[in-house]
């Protein structure tokens, strides 16, 4: 028995390192991606990346798809996540998990903290072109993008641990999510309100701060299963 219990504990080591290997690796990309978006930006050296993109999406622009564009970045917008979050929080409370509660309020505050301070940081002018849309402060990173791949992001990743204890396919629910994000990111630039690099390093920084948190999110859970187990064993003494 105890063989066994050592095996299994190896393989669960073995796939934690694998995991944790692979996650520092992207994030570490992702980082890179930033940095270089952040350096060419800082050297102004982004006009041509940024207008040949903007000239691609600009082109598309149609009166449907521009009504289409301005709902989807409402969902982006702060009072979306005003209403959807404390739902969401409340749900997680309901069923007593509260390590998922936790990290959900640190994902979403954390990402609209830093995307603060970045924008701060590089006070990037938005463009100056006529914004179909009313915003303020600055544009680089862009903040829908940041934090709704931060905050769309981990909801997703509850939802997807949710239906994998049920035993449910979950592979559209990663589909789903990562349209959104990537229409709320597009949106802005046909909007006229930010640059592709404000949005390609909004999603990045998001990333990043995401895969931090769910790694946090996965510790707290296996601290709460081995507790679980130990008061589960004195209790059968």
């Amino acid at each position: 028995m105890g063989k066994i219990e050592t095996t299994l504990n190896h393989k669960v080591l073995q796939k934690i390192s694998i995991r944790l290997i692979f996650g520092i690796l992207v994030v570490l990309g992702l980082i890179g991606v930033f940095a270089q978006f952040a350096d060419s930006l800082l050297e102004n050296e982004l006009g041509d990346f940024d207008g040949v993109l903007s000239d691609l999406v600009h082109g598309l622009q149609v009166p449907w798809l521009t009504e289409f564009m301005i709902t989807v970045t409402h969902v982006g917008n702060t009072s979306t996540y005003l209403v959807v979050v404390p739902i969401y929080l409340a749900i997680l409370l309901f069923k007593k998990l509260k390590a998922e509660s936790f990290i959900l309020l640190t994902t979403i505050l954390g990402a609209w903290g830093l995307n603060g301070a970045l924008k701060f940081s590089f006070q990037r002018a938005r463009p100056d072109i006529e914004h179909l849309i009313e915003v303020g402060g600055y544009s680089f990173p862009s903040g829908h993008a940041m934090v709704s791949m931060a905050a769309y992001g981990i909801m997703g990743y509850l939802i997807i641990q949710y239906m994998k204890r049920k035993g449910r396919s979950t592979w559209y629910v990663g589909v789903l999510v990562g349209l959104l994000i990537f229409l709320i990111g597009i949106s802005r630039v046909y909007l006229h309100v930010h640059y592709p690099s404000d949005v390609i390093a909004g999603f990045a920084a998001g990333a990043v701060w995401l895969i931090m948190n769910i790694y946090a999110l996965n510790l707290l859970q296996r601290r709460g299963k081995r507790t679980k187990r130990v008061m589960e064993r004195n209790e059968s003494i």
